[in-house]
């Protein structure tokens, strides 16, 4: 089946409003092995939407529509939806009744958003239960239009709970994508170390690439149903694991400081954080992982020399000697908190994320009183550099553990 999506709203031609529903439902219909050709966003025009439609039923068996579908004189997507495939509209007794309900039977409320009552006979009509805006799919010769509504948090459920069962009456083949994520590696690197595997992998398939400062592994399975091609795409995962290894650290949408929690938790290890240039970025990674307050005990923020050498206990001769931004202060935050905290790992930043020198930065890690640095030249704006450094650190924090967990255990 082809498939187009047409994003409806003037607030999205005019990027006042992100588009993420063009994006799910992209997702959805790959999983469902339907082909997508085409998507386009279409201001609240009435001549521009219907010759979008019109052209986009040459083309494609479905057109899926979002937004448009509210009480106003800008809301014409259903209309216009309807007269693309000549379709009459007549009044849906069930969505009248939810109607009157919402509204409690206020009839100039209702008369106000009864257009959004109306609907084909033949339609196969979705209610909407977050929302006043049912939707619906019409038919005409083979030619299906879906319009579903704008806000994400009405389309979604709409079409998890009840839009994907009548779709997959269509389906012929899924099409499923599975991630890896892997830290650490130059993409150049990764890509050297699983060439071979990405050049033998037909189905699935196996494509590297970045996302938002990650490495990623991309396994795509097409297969009869979904349950066939979850199969395939994990013997391909594990595959790529065994070459791989310690650098993957996790699936999907796992970040880098839940792979981190997964270790310290395994494994009993207590953390802290003493940090400069990232000002608390890293702990607040951490934080955003429940149950890690069993295993960070403290974090710092010391910002300025005086916090360095009051909060921490970093020599003053070692600032005045090597500056704060140096191999030296980086090893020494962490010798501090071994010291003064008795955890069992440790990060510390210090760097400069503006200025002449942007992007220097020394990066100090623990575990177990064995202590290294890291230097860091990074580039880009001050928060995209902090945020860098910090799941840098995350990251080269798990690698450390897990290799002297390996060494511990022989």
């Amino acid at each position: 089946m082809k498939v187009q999506i047409i994003a409806v709203g003037t607030e999205l031609l005019l990027g006042d409003t992100l588009d993420t529903n063009s994006n799910y439902i992209s997702i959805k219909i790959r999983e469902l092995g339907f082909d997508l050709y085409k998507r386009v966003v279409v201001g609240d025009n009435y001549n521009r939407l219907y010759k979008e439609i019109q052209e986009g039923l040459k083309e494609n068996d479905l057109i899926i529509t979002t937004g448009g579908l509210g009480p106003t004189e800008d809301d014409i997507t259903k209309k216009c939806c309807c007269d693309c495939l000549g379709k009459e509209m007549v009044l849906n007794q069930k969505s009248y009744e939810k109607m009157k309900r919402y509204f409690n039977n206020d009839e100039k409320a209702i008369r106000a958003n009864l257009q959004q009552c109306m609907f084909p006979e033949d339609a196969i009509v979705f209610e909407n239960f977050n929302g006043t805006a049912d939707c619906a799919m019409i038919e005409n010769n083979g030619k299906r239009i879906l319009f579903l509504p704008g806000p994400p948090a009405e389309m979604k459920p709409i079409f998890e709970e009840q839009v994907q069962k009548v779709l997959e009456q269509f389906a012929t083949d899924c099409i499923i994508s599975e991630t890896l994520n892997v830290s650490i590696l130059g993409e150049w690197d990764m890509n050297e170390r699983v060439k071979d595997i990405i050049e033998s992998s037909n189905n699935p398939t196996v494509a590297p690439y970045f996302k938002k400062d990650k490495r990623i592994l991309r396994v795509t399975a097409k297969a009869n149903d979904k349950q066939t091609a979850l199969k395939m795409i994990d013997e391909k995962k594990k595959e790529l694991k065994e070459r791989l290894g310690i650098y993957v650290f996790g699936e999907n949408d796992e970040t880098i400081e839940q792979a981190l929690y997964k270790v310290l938790q395994k494994h009993d290890l207590s953390i802290m954080t003493s940090e400069s240039i990232t000002g608390g970025m890293i702990a607040s990674k951490l934080v955003n992982v429940s149950g890690v307050s069993d295993y960070l005990k403290r974090s710092l923020v010391v910002y300025s020399n005086e916090a360095k050498i009051d909060l921490l206990g970093v020599k003053a001769e070692t600032i005045d000697t090597y500056g704060v931004v140096s191999e030296n202060v980086a090893f020494e935050m962490v010798e501090r908190m071994f010291e003064k905290f008795g955890v069992d790992c440790a990060i510390s930043t210090t760097g400069y994320a503006s200025g002449e020198n942007a992007g220097l930065v020394y990066v100090g890690l623990g575990y177990k009183n064995t202590i290294k640095t890291l230097k860091l030249q990074l580039h880009g704006e001050r928060n995209k550099i902090r945020n860098r450094v910090s799941n840098r650190a995350l990251a080269e924090l798990r690698l450390m553990i897990l290799e002297n967990v390996s060494r511990e255990t022989f």
